[in-house]
Parts: C-alpha cells; structure tokens; sequence
C-alpha cells in the first residue's frame, strides 16, 4: 500500500484423643501379669503406627490445556497513518549563514497494523522537490526527519520491534528504509512517533520567497528488509 502525503513550509481439623482407664483391687501376685500385659499392649500400638505410615504414597496425573489462533486468510498488513509535517513561516534565507528550520507540527505517527502475518515488512520514504506555486524550487534544501520512537500500540507486545532510520531526504526521488520489521517480527499494531526536534529542513542562502512544499510518499512492503 502507498500513501501520499504533504510536507509545507507553512505523531488449610486436628483430632485430640483422651482415654480413661480403671484402677481395681487385685491380689499382689497378680500385679505382675497385669503390668506384662500394659507394656505388650504399648508394643502393639507402637508397631500399629510404624505399618500406617510405611504404607503411605502419593499419586500425580498430568493433563494439558490448548488454545487455537487464527489469522484470516484475507488479512493484510497495513500502513494506517503517516505525518504532514509543517515549519511554518519564515525569514527567506537570504543572509551570510543558511537557513535551518524545525518542524512545529507532525500529525500523526507512522502506523503499521500486522494481524499476525509472520512475513515482515518495511516502511520506505521517498520525496519530492520543496516547490512553489510558481515552480521555483528551494535548491539545495535537505530534509531530515531523525530516527522515531518505535513503541507497540498495546502493552507487553512480545514480538521483535521494527527497527527505524534516520534517513536524510533530499528531493531526488531515492526511496529510503526508515522503517523495517523482521521475519515473524512487527506484529500488532506499531507507532513510529517522530520529535518535532529532530524533524529539520536546511536551506541554503539564496532562494526566493515563496509557500514551498514537497510531497512525500511513504510505501509498505510486506517483505523484511
């Protein structure tokens, strides 16, 4: 997809047990078979508990969960916005130094929404001429956007950032990369914000006045670059 857009001069019960035993009148000789008779009860007991917890295990399972994504077959990759720039008004420059201009607004980011296509893509730029309405051109005139903040439009998105340039224009028509996502890279929805601080148009002395403008085309291939 190719979008044409304008830069003028003019982004967890515990259980307690408790028995109760009876004390009876016996003959002396017969204290000796009850108190053989208390301490085999006490082994028995004993040994009771030792085989309870021997015989003890614990069991584990396994089990999965899945979860089916799909991309429709009609999907494509898109550039959805891009910036009009403007430097708004100024002195011609006619003087002993060239001139040197900052934008003073930029619109929009550069967007680009991938609905899970795992193909890449770039974003290349190329422009025009600054020319007037009469056809006087700003000879020599460069244009520099600076390299943009690349951030995902959602939070926590886990796939490989597009990676952007600074690539200096100069109104030959060269189609540059500002703008390039990876193989199984750049998918959601990206913002390529530039700063108006870094968006500058240098011209050199000797030009006259004028509304000049040069049109800039943003082009989007959906192949890694």
């Amino acid at each position: 997809m190719t979008r044409k857009l304008k830069v003028s001069l003019f982004s967890a019960l515990a259980v307690l047990g408790l028995g109760t035993g009876l004390l009876a009148a016996a003959p002396v000789y017969a204290a000796t078979t009850d108190t053989s008779s208390s301490s085999s009860s006490t082994t028995t007991t004993t040994s009771s508990s030792d085989s309870t917890s021997s015989s003890s295990a614990v069991t584990t399972q396994s089990t999965t969960t899945s979860a089916e994504f799909d991309t429709s077959p009609n999907a494509t990759i898109s550039l959805d916005t891009a910036p009009n720039i403007s430097f708004g008004k100024n002195v011609t420059p006619n003087g002993k130094t060239n001139g040197s201009y900052f934008a003073v607004s930029a619109d929009n980011p550069v967007e680009v929404s991938n609905p899970g296509l795992g193909s890449g893509w770039n974003v290349q730029l190329k422009n025009t001429p600054f020319t007037d309405a009469a056809g006087d051109t700003l000879g020599g005139a460069q244009l520099t956007l600076g390299t943009p903040e690349v951030a995902a439009a959602n939070t926590g998105n886990p796939s490989t950032a597009p990676v952007a340039t600074n690539s200096p224009l100069n109104g030959t028509g060269t189609t540059q990369i500002v703008l390039a996502a990876p193989t199984k890279g750049g998918l959601g929805i990206w913002d390529s914000e530039y700063s108006l601080a870094n968006v500058n148009l240098t011209v050199p002395a000797g030009q006259v006045s004028g509304i000049y403008s040069s049109t800039l085309t943003w082009q989007l291939s959906d192949t890694p670059q």
